[in-house]
């Protein structure tokens, strides 16, 4: 049996250092951006949004694809549907955000980046993060099949 980890430990660490990069990123950008409250307000909830509903919507189509289809679905489709139609949302309210700012270009190019970059680095993390909980869960299993043929 292989049993190899899925991610190592430097791409663990790597998917983590990524996601709170872009976090940080996109954070300390409304904390300087020189716009009223309100606006900051806004940018920090779309970017919440996005971040939330990215873990969200990668969790529901890894569940998906694992469930194949014989089997009973863990999500609804009523769900899969609130997860793809929530990520859409948040994407789009955060790109609304971005054209309608009343910045330089190069402003607003810069919270489009950080905020495909925190979308992308979501999705990292959580199959990472589902990756190395799983290969924990498994590993003590794996662990017993070989004792147990190395016993016959």
């Amino acid at each position: 049996m292989d049993n190899r980890r899925r991610n190592t430990t430097a791409f663990t660490f790597m998917a983590w250092a990524s996601f709170i990069g872009a976090f940080l990123a996109m954070f300390i950008g409304i904390y300087t951006l020189e716009e009223s409250l309100s606006v900051k307000g806004y940018f920090a909830v779309c970017a919440l949004f996005l971040t939330m509903s990215a873990f969200v919507l990668q969790k529901v189509i890894r569940d998906n694809l694992e469930d194949g289809y014989g089997s009973r679905k863990r999500n609804t489709a009523a769900f899969t549907f609130l997860a793809w139609s929530s990520f859409a949302l948040a994407l789009l309210g955060m790109f609304i955000g971005i054209i309608n700012l009343e910045q330089l270009l190069s402003v607003k190019g810069y919270y489009a980046v950080t905020a495909l970059f925190l979308t992308m680095s979501s999705f990292v993390l959580q199959k990472t993060v589902r990756d190395n909980n799983d290969d924990e869960l498994l590993q003590p299993v794996e662990n017993k099949i070989e004792n147990k043929f190395e016993e016959l």
